[in-house]
């Protein structure tokens, strides 16, 4: 059915979308419109590179001149993100508020326009719950023809016709330092999580993280470096979150972070673990290495509140709870990582101590070649002989050396002990062998790192050949540009380089043809898992494949039976380690097992 009516005082917004088949236009009244791919959605977009919820359209009032506008969200309002995203203007964006003439994009073939305009033709179709039927416009302004659906009007209009008329302004939905959503885009998020959890009968979870003592970094180091803090940890936040997550900046130095998909117990802890290692890893300002403190506060629906209102009190009061139990416990979750604190400065304070007082101990583990058994390398590791609680393995202090410039010093005399041991055994005459080092990420981004190398290797006069230095994935994913230079300039010395511990969740096989690797080496945990997961041996011959191919030294760590060696073999994996063919040993054991098997085969 027609009606006209004066409509010149009542803003009016369309949506015209396009593809390669349809052309539809649809005036924009309702609250919320979903677009994506599924016909179930309010604004079907007709693409097989669509997602299915592929983006969300709010409508918002402008409180200053009761005028409305729309905003468009990537995604649907429970946090799932589209594949392909959505672009405004040619800018991507997760959510954006559309003005007369925006172009919108959803990353595939499917365009669409926003118009609103206070000014329209006098001829208002209404939109009615009806089969599709044809009616006829009496205003030239208009096409001849309009076509109602159930929820649509689909006709042409022409764009010079519109005027533009700006509406909210985006601080209302967005933070404007770290560009994640705000409060109120948050509580939007919230409130449409928990009404789907209490339909479904599903659990979600909401967690309060404060930054602690941040007053303090602002006060002393200025308000421009706190910045550049929050910067970077609302990047590590996003990072450790899944798709479906949402993270929010919700005060000064807090982020409310929202878990809408909370399938099993373990998932929050899980979820909860990572972030914190992320966040818990050393943030670098300028020549400056800086570790922060932070707590938290988590809630969970439907067991600790079943409104929004009491689930975020709960995870305040948590959060308040939390910092104030910190100094008297050490929980699992609360990484303390101040360098100020008393723990950690104690730790701090024996290693320095190990170092003086020569309790640290260099032990190598032999790398032997699968069908020949000859011994192929060495990898120096290190033990620390307490005084009072006797042999500590490196799993227990390095985290604890890392979290401090220790990790520094005891990398240089980890690296200098390796170059005096190797350069000792050529002048006995025994083979030469390359020796694996384990390079520390803070190592890296050391400036004087590589006239480190250089001076350690003059002075103890060992060919650079005969030295390989190992690192994580992760390690060169936290500064790819400054990694790249580095192992370039280590390569130009003539030092090996190996990527260690591939498979444990940060590798990716497309990072080595990039950077000027000799060894890939194989984690010890994917080994260990070879034989009992079967999805594993996919990894493990992927790299193994692609080393050979690439003429890189491929090897095994931590094999410890004859079936994973066999099975290693049939892989083509031609060099191992592990406690099957010797564990580590000191310099005497070390040097012995050289003698007896420089001219014969090691056995399992």
């Amino acid at each position: 059915m027609n009606t006209h009516i004066n409509h010149s005082q009542k803003s009016r917004q369309l949506l015209v979308v396009e593809d390669q088949k349809y052309r539809q236009t649809i005036s924009l009244e309702e609250e919320t419109y979903s677009i994506g791919r599924h016909t179930k959605n309010s604004i079907v977009i007709h693409s097989q590179q669509a997602s299915r919820r592929h983006g969300t359209l709010m409508r918002r009032k402008h409180r200053d001149n009761n005028t409305y506008s729309y905003w468009i969200i990537d995604g649907d309002l429970d946090g799932n993100k589209s594949r392909n995203g959505i672009y405004v203007n040619g800018e991507k964006c997760l959510i954006k508020e559309l003005k007369n003439g925006d172009l919108i994009n959803f990353g595939c073939e499917v365009n669409a326009t926003y118009y609103a305009s206070n000014e329209w033709s006098n001829t208002i179709v209404d939109i009615i719950k009806s089969k599709p039927q044809q009616v006829h416009s009496d205003s030239p302004e208009l096409d001849s023809q309009y076509t109602i659906g159930a929820d649509h009007v689909y006709f042409g209009l022409p764009s010079q016709a519109l005027n533009s008329k700006d509406t909210l302004k985006a601080k209302e939905y967005q933070d404007p330092l770290t560009k994640l959503p705000n409060r109120v885009l948050f509580k939007e998020y919230f409130l449409n999580s928990l009404s789907n959890a209490k339909q479904h009968h599903k659990s979600i979870a909401v967690m309060l993280l404060d930054i602690n003592h941040f007053q303090g970094i602002n006060k002393n180091w200025g308000y421009p470096v706190g910045d550049k803090i929050l910067l970077e940890v609302a990047e590590r936040i996003k990072a450790s979150l899944r798709g479906s997550d949402i993270v929010c900046r919700w005060g000064d130095d807090k982020f409310m972070i929202l878990f809408p998909k909370i399938s099993h117990g373990n998932d929050l802890e899980k979820i909860t673990q990572r972030l914190l290692n992320n966040i818990g890893e050393s943030l670098q300002l300028s020549e400056k290495v800086l570790y922060l403190e932070y707590s938290m506060g988590c809630a969970i629906y439907p067991q600790d509140g079943h409104d929004s209102k009491t689930l975020l009190r709960q995870a305040e009061s948590r959060l308040t709870n939390h910092k104030k139990e910190m100094r008297a416990k050490n929980k699992r979750y609360n990484l303390t990582i101040d360098p100020k604190a008393s723990k950690l400065l104690k730790a701090k304070t024996a290693l320095e101590e190990a170092l003086k007082h020569q309790e640290l101990e260099l032990y190598c583990q032999p790398q032997i070649k699968i069908r020949t058994g000859e011994i192929s390398g060495v990898e120096a590791l290190i033990r620390w002989n307490h005084p009072e609680l006797g042999q500590i393995k490196p799993q227990k202090f390095i985290p604890v050396a890392e979290q401090t410039d220790s990790i520094i010093s005891i990398g240089e005399w980890v690296l200098r002990q390796a170059c005096l041991q190797n350069r000792t055994w050529q002048d006995m005459g025994l083979p030469n062998l390359i020796m694996s080092v384990n390079l520390s990420p803070l190592q890296l981004k050391d400036t004087n790192f590589i006239n480190l190398v250089e001076s350690i290797l003059g002075e103890t006069k060992l060919a650079p050949q005969w030295l390989e230095l190992e690192i994580t994935e992760k390690a060169i994913l936290a500064n790819t540009e400054i990694a790249h230079q580095v192992l370039q300039n280590l390569r130009q010395l003539g030092i090996h380089l190996s990527m260690d511990d591939f498979g444990t969740g940060y590798s990716c096989l497309n990072h080595l043809p990039k950077f000027p690797f000799g060894t890939l080496k194989i984690a010890q945990s994917c080994v260990q898992e070879i034989t009992e997961k079967p999805e594993n041996i996919a990894i493990i011959s992927a790299a193994i494949a692609l080393g050979n191919s690439l003429d890189l030294r491929v090897i095994a760590e931590g094999v410890e039976t004859n079936k994973q060696l066999k099975l290693l073999e049939n892989l083509d994996c031609r060099e191992a380690q592990g406690y099957l063919l010797s564990q580590p040993l000191n310099y005497q054991e070390a040097t012995r097992f050289l003698e007896v098997y420089q001219h014969q085969k090691v056995s399992c």
